[in-house]
């Protein structure tokens, strides 16, 4: 029990730093030290290094958010009340964080992605868990069926651009204002227009 408590908070550890630093600036020692796991626990869990963690870390911060928005789903919630929450708890983490942390998969996939196949391949599988939820809540708001993937990769890359400029400028201005634009957009008719 304690051997999956130790991976268990290696991973979280790895999802904390990264997000905040990047998988570079990353090191291995760093996350056994704040993870306070024996140094060879790691490659007991993760005999395939540190890329093979990241993927993990990806895919645990990306299971949070599509937790949520599965709950989103399940409670029948309209398009524009989930882009509220959304919005909400994305202004929280950056917030909270300082302005380090905005989506718990960017800083990675920037650096890492277009070079490591797990990573990339972890990037990839929590995106398109993501926009498959985006999807749903556009077709449940009226959103016609041949458009909603459309329309999901135009919300989320909205979202994923306004959180990038949150961090750049230190400010949920843009966040508040990309969220404000897309209801507005989606406000009373999803269909093409």
């Amino acid at each position: 029990m304690e051997t999956e408590g130790t991976r268990k908070r290696i991973i979280t550890t790895t999802v904390e730093l990264m997000e905040a630093q990047g998988y570079h600036a990353t090191g291995l020692n760093q996350i056994l030290q704040q993870s306070a796991a024996p140094k060879g626990s790691l490659y007991h869990h993760f005999p395939g290094g540190k890329e093979e963690l990241a993927a993990e870390a990806i895919s645990l911060a990306g299971q949070a958010i599509t937790n949520d928005l599965d709950a989103l789903i399940a409670e029948g919630t309209d398009l524009g009340t989930a882009l509220s929450l959304l919005a909400a708890f994305f202004r929280e983490r950056l917030q909270i964080s300082h302005f380090q942390k905005g989506c718990p998969l960017a800083t990675v996939t920037l650096e890492m992605a277009a070079t490591s196949d797990p990573v990339q391949q972890a990037c990839r599988a929590v995106y398109h868990a993501w926009l498959a939820r985006l999807e749903h809540l556009l077709i449940a708001s009226g959103c016609e069926a041949t458009r909603a993937p459309a329309r999901a990769l135009f919300v989320l890359s909205t979202i994923e651009g306004a959180l990038l400029l949150c961090r750049a400028e230190r400010s949920t201005h843009p966040l508040e204002e990309a969220m404000d634009e897309l209801r507005l957009l989606f406000a009373g008719d999803t269909k093409a227009r």
